[in-house]
């Protein structure tokens, strides 16, 4: 994730409103292109549409809930609600997913000409001008915020403008070739269901509190290793994200006839190199005497 951000709370409430107000607009306009079209490449899109006002609510709910202070019960924050938001979402996902991929299955097997097919095409321009709007207007906040929860509901709608794309695609040539509707249908629902399998994997990889991949944990190496001249060695680093903030701590091992005034200064500085490249992150750093600490886990020598 985007690690130079600064994170504003109005806008990344705002969001997910913006994001429910376009896609109730889509989702109408799509409902009544179904019913006049009775196209399964638009049905599929329809169900997208739906799966993004459902996830628009979620984060709406659950951007208000995250964004609470850390309290008495929650001490390290409510910033995983994020993530169980966006779990829950991602099974959504993959349940109507499926539904389209058995509607467009059978439609395969007993194509028909689809009517009215120039209202169906008017309907979905206006899908795709909307949603043009609101990812530009996402990428903004975004690049505020840092939020991964406006990140998922981008992608929802980055999803819902590839399809839109496919069913106008659909809509011009079905009429010279039946069976496309229905394979525009399948390839939309297959990519739903592929989006929402990567969700799963990026939200359970926070809830069961997995490690940051190897690219930040150099980063967090090379902080540290700028102050190799006080700092010997450090040991036990634990590093995880929880919504959109990052935790790290670990211990670093100073010169034990080192003042505490001083080793405090020294894991200060680093603390605050460590928040300016992970920005919102909770740092903890415990200081040791080096030399007591060597069979410690994951122990590293900084040289």
């Amino acid at each position: 994730m985007p690690q130079d951000h600064i994170r504003h709370p109005e806008l990344m409430k705002q969001a997910p409103y913006y994001s429910t107000l376009v896609a109730v607009i889509i989702l109408l306009a799509k409902i009544y292109g179904w019913v006049v079209t009775d196209s399964v490449s638009i049905l599929a899109s329809l169900i997208d549409s739906m799966l993004d006002i459902s996830a628009s609510v979620i984060n709406i709910v659950a951007m208000h809930l995250a964004l609470r202070p850390p309290d008495n019960e929650h001490r390290f924050g409510h910033d995983k609600i994020e993530d169980l938001a966006i779990f829950s979402q991602s099974l959504f996902f993959v349940g109507s997913g499926l539904f389209a991929l058995y509607v467009a299955g059978e439609r395969f097997f007993s194509p028909h000409v689809i009517t009215d097919t120039d209202t169906g095409v008017k309907i979905m321009w206006l899908s795709v001008f909307l949603t043009c709007i609101l990812v530009a207007y996402q990428t903004f906040v975004i690049n505020k915020t840092g939020s991964r929860l406006v990140i998922m509901d981008k992608i929802h709608y980055l999803m819902d403008l590839f399809t839109n794309v496919a069913v106008l695609v659909s809509l011009y040539f079905s009429a010279k070739f039946l069976a496309i509707d229905a394979i525009f249908g399948f390839l939309i629902a297959a990519y739903i269901i592929y989006n929402a399998y990567q969700m799963m994997k990026k939200a359970l990889k926070n809830l069961i509190d997995e490690e940051f991949d190897e690219e930040d944990k150099k980063k967090i190496f090379a902080i540290i290793s700028a102050h190799k001249k006080q700092v010997h060695a450090i040991h036990d680093l634990k590093t995880r994200y929880a919504g959109s903030k990052p935790f790290i701590q670990f211990h670093v091992e100073l010169d034990p006839e080192m003042t505490l005034r001083d080793a405090h200064k020294i894991t200060d500085n680093i603390m605050h190199e460590l928040e300016d490249a992970f920005p919102g992150a909770e740092v903890l750093i415990h200081s040791d005497p080096f030399g007591l600490e060597e069979n410690e886990p994951y122990r590293r020598i900084i040289s």
